[in-house]
C-alpha cells in the first residue's frame, strides 16, 4: 500500500508518484491530463519494469491544461514516452475524475484544477478514496463516514469518523452566507467567457518614452533674456531645443543575435548597427503593427499565440535599448557642452548690457569681465541643461493584463473587440473566438426546474 491506509486519502503529484515507483505489474491512469513529475514516475517504471501492463486515458481539451488539470509540459512528456515505448494513448473528452490502479491497490479521486486552487497536501483535506481489493466498499465508505444505516456494531460515533467530525452549525453556515454576500460568486456562464477570452487574447500596455532627443527642450532661466521685468517674467516661458535637424545623433550599437549576444562577423569582429531616434521609434511602430490589435476605449490586445514572438521581440529592443542609451550618453555629453557653450556666447551681449541682480554677489569689480559674465552664464545653464542621463534615459514598459470580469459584461467589448480584428484582417479569429464563446455558456436553470 502506497496510498495512506484509510478509506479517505490525499492524491496529489506527490502521492500518485509514489504510488507508481512502486507498481511492478498492472498500471491503470485515468484523469483529464498528466504532469511532468507523473510521467517522469511513468517512465522510470516502463524502463525498469519491461512486462508492466499500462492503460492511459486522458481528455486532449487545451481548456483542461488551461485549468491546471494538467501542465503542458506534462503532456509533451507523455507524448514521447508513448512514443518511445509504443504505449497506446487514449482519450475521453470530458473525464473529470481520477482513477489509479496500482497492482491490487484502487483510488478514486478528484483532480484539482490548479488554476482555481491549489492542491490539498494533508490527508485532513481528503480529495480521494481508496477501494479495497477485498470485501465490501460500500461498507468500507458508510464506515467511514459514520453514515445513518451503517452497521451498529461497527459504526464509530461521527466524531470518530475518518470524514464529518465537526458539525456545520448554524453559526458557521450564516458565516458561509454572509462571505458570499459580501463578494458574491461570478455567474458562471459569464465566467466562462471570461476564462475563453483569456486563453485566446491579452491586454497590453507597451511604451516607450524618455528617448525623444528631437523634442527636448531646456527651460532657460527667464532673466537671462528679459531682465527682472516680473511682467514679461511670467508671460515669457523660455525653452531651448537640444538637437535638431542635422544634429540628430547617430551611434553604433552591436548587432545581437538570436540568444541576445553580441554578434561577430567571420572574422571576429564585432558586428555593428546605425541606431538613432528615428530608429527606435521606427521599433516601437513595428511591434505595434506586428502584434498589437487595438480595441478603441478598452486599449491594446494580443493573441496569446503570439506571446512567445512578441516576447522575443521585446527583450531584443530592451537590450537595444541598453545599448543605444550608453553610445548615445558617451557622445551627448559632447554635445551639450557645445550647446551650452554656443548659448552662452550668444545670450553675453544682452547680459553684458543688463546683468541679472543675482550675479552682482559675485562679481569683483563694478564692470564684470566678459570671462566672468560666460562663467556664470555657463554655470546656469550647466544647470539648467542637466547631465547626459537626465536629457536622454530611454526606458520600456511592458505590462500584461487578462480581460477582466467587468469587460465580459460590457456590452461593447465582445463588439468592439470583433469589429478591430475584422480591420486586422483576423475574420477567421473572430469567428473561431465568438463560436467558442458562443458554446462556453450552459443553459439556465429556472429556479424550481
Amino acid at each position: 500500500m502506497t496510498m495512506a491506509p484509510t478509506t479517505f486519502t490525499v492524491v496529489n503529484d506527490e502521492t500518485l508518484v509514489a504510488s507508481i515507483t512502486a507498481t511492478t505489474q498492472t498500471l491503470v491512469y485515468v484523469a483529464p491530463g498528466i504532469t511532468k513529475p507523473v510521467v517522469e514516475a511513468l517512465a522510470e517504471r516502463l524502463d525498469s519494469q519491461r512486462n508492466l501492463q499500462c492503460t492511459l486515458i486522458l481528455d486532449l481539451d487545451p481548456e483542461v491544461y488551461r485549468l491546471g488539470y494538467g501542465t503542458e509540459e506534462g503532456l509533451l512528456a507523455l507524448q514521447a514516452l508513448a512514443a518511445r515505448h509504443h504505449l497506446e494513448l487514449r482519450q475521453q473528452e470530458g473525464i473529470r475524475i481520477g482513477l489509479l490502479i496500482t497492482d491490487g491497490q484502487t483510488v478514486l479521486y478528484s483532480p484539482t484544477p490548479m488554476l482555481i486552487e491549489a492542491g490539498s497536501m494533508s490527508v485532513s483535506k481528503p480529495n480521494a478514496v481508496v477501494i479495497s481489493a477485498k470485501g465490501d466498499s460500500t461498507a468500507a465508505l458508510m464506515q467511514a463516514c459514520a453514515a445513518n444505516g451503517a452497521a451498529k456494531d461497527t459504526t464509530p460515533i461521527p466524531q470518530q469518523a475518518e470524514i464529518g467530525q465537526k458539525a456545520a452549525t448554524p453559526v458557521e453556515v450564516s458565516a458561509s452566507l454572509k462571505a458570499l454576500k459580501d463578494i458574491p460568486p461570478k455567474i458562471f456562464d459569464v465566467a466562462r467567457i471570461e476564462r475563453i477570452f483569456e486563453s485566446k487574447i491579452q491586454f497590453v500596455e507597451l511604451e516607450v518614452t524618455g528617448y525623444r532627443l528631437s523634442t527636448k527642450k531646456v527651460s532657460i532661466p527667464n532673466d537671462l533674456l528679459v531682465g527682472e521685468d516680473s511682467t514679461l517674467k511670467e508671460k515669457l516661458k523660455n525653452s531651448f531645443t537640444l538637437l535638431q535637424g542635422d544634429q540628430m545623433l547617430k551611434v553604433a550599437i552591436p548587432e545581437f543575435d538570436a540568444e541576445l549576444k553580441p554578434a561577430a562577423s567571420a572574422d571576429g569582429k564585432p558586428k555593428t548597427v546605425v541606431w538613432s531616434e528615428a530608429e527606435l521609434e521606427k521599433q516601437r511602430k513595428a511591434l505595434y503593427e506586428d502584434f498589437l490589435i487595438n480595441v478603441p476605449r478598452f486599449g491594446q490586445v494580443i493573441m496569446r499565440n503570439r506571446r512567445k514572438d512578441f516576447d522575443a521581440r521585446i527583450a531584443l529592443l530592451r537590450k537595444q535599448i541598453e545599448a543605444f542609451k550608453a553610445a548615445v550618453e558617451k557622445t551627448l555629453g559632447a554635445s551639450i557642452l557645445i550647446a551650452i557653450d554656443e548659448l552662452a556666447k550668444t545670450l553675453l551681449p544682452r547680459i553684458r548690457e543688463m546683468v541679472p541682480a543675482r550675479y552682482s554677489k559675485f562679481l569683483t569689480g563694478s564692470q564684470p569681465s566678459d570671462d566672468e559674465l560666460l562663467g556664470m552664464i555657463t554655470c546656469d545653464l550647466e544647470a539648467a541643461f542637466g547631465g547626459a542621463s537626465e536629457v536622454f534615459n530611454p526606458e520600456l514598459r511592458c505590462v500584461f493584463k487578462d480581460v477582466t470580469y467587468e469587460s465580459i459584461q460590457d456590452k461593447n467589448f465582445k463588439k468592439l473587440l470583433g469589429d478591430a480584428m475584422r480591420r486586422a484582417g483576423g475574420e477567421g479569429i473572430v469567428r473561431q473566438l465568438f463560436s467558442e464563446h458562443d458554446a462556453a455558456p450552459e443553459a439556465a436553470v429556472q429556479p424550481g426546474g
